[in-house]
């Protein structure tokens, strides 16, 4: 009897074969995230908002698409240039933390190509020591637990996107990173206060900033470092004058479980009024 995949043309051959790694390596991730989770203590609180996060966040949504029902930071679209955008946000509130650590060296091995950057991720995860030990990941925790309901209200807050950083690179050598949770509608007026003192309510002023998305994992410093020096040369040759290049943003929009069409974001402010855009809002 003749095979129905043998009657398929070499070009749709390699979509069906593509997509069935696509799955194989999706349900691979997901029994190894579900065996970390199930091997490490969780706090109760967390227990309801980790189930809703794993349950939302599969897919190969287009890039700029938001996987799940999450709120997002509302924003206005200025202007759009060629491969970037300039944008305003409007003043809204964060739960925030912060940290100043020794950057990782960069790792000169393997490519750019987005099924690297997934090997690589999975190589992270396994380690799972190391991987709880760097300061991004025990930052995210800080966060998660405090949206979770370990806070003095033990009010739960849906996740939001994106995960938005300032980075700030310091004169020797280490990073200054600000790690913040949009806070949904419902929580903007009256959040909870938080439980840990290393979690703070913070209100940014409105700001403007210039954008650009890429794809692929930034789930380590050297990727965020260097997206943004290759969009600041960019902008240093468009509108030197017009940008604040001491300090960038990063916007992550996509949880670990979403493996391709990721969206990643890193902004630069724009210098009219923009010379501190986030204060304490206590």
């Amino acid at each position: 009897p003749t095979q129905p995949f043998k009657t398929l043309s070499s070009s749709r051959r390699n979509q069906l074969k593509l997509a069935q790694t696509r799955d194989s390596m999706k349900g691979a991730i997901a029994l190894l995230l579900l065996g970390v989770a199930a091997s490490s203590p969780v706090p109760q609180p967390q227990l309801g908002a980790l189930k809703s996060l794993l349950e939302s966040l599969s897919g190969d949504d287009k890039p700029g698409e938001v996987n799940g029902d999450y709120q997002q930071v509302p924003y206005e679209t200025i202007q759009k240039f060629t491969d970037y955008e300039e944008r305003k946000y409007p003043s809204v509130k964060w739960a925030c933390t912060e940290a100043t650590y020794e950057m990782e060296a960069e790792d000169e091995d393997g490519d750019d190509s987005e099924e690297f950057s997934i090997m690589r991720m999975m190589q992270m995860m396994t380690n799972k020591k190391s991987w709880k030990k760097k300061p991004e990941n025990q930052m995210f925790m800080k966060l998660f637990r405090y949206i979770s309901g370990v806070n003095k209200e033990r009010q739960e807050i849906e996740m939001t996107v994106p995960v938005l950083s300032r980075m700030t690179p310091t004169e020797d050598g280490k990073m200054n990173k600000q790690m913040c949770f949009y806070l949904t509608k419902e929580a903007q007026k009256n959040p909870p206060q938080p439980e840990d003192p290393d979690v703070k309510i913070e209100e940014n002023k409105e700001m403007v900033v210039f954008v650009k998305q890429f794809g692929g994992y930034a789930m380590r410093d050297a990727v965020w470092v260097k997206e943004a020096f290759k969009f600041g040369e960019e902008l240093a040759a468009d509108r030197a004058d017009e940008v604040e290049f001491g300090r960038y943003y990063t916007a992550g929009y996509d949880s670990p479980m979403k493996f391709w069409n990721r969206r990643n974001e890193v902004m630069f402010l724009k210098k009219e009024g923009a010379t501190d855009a986030t204060q304490t809002n206590v």
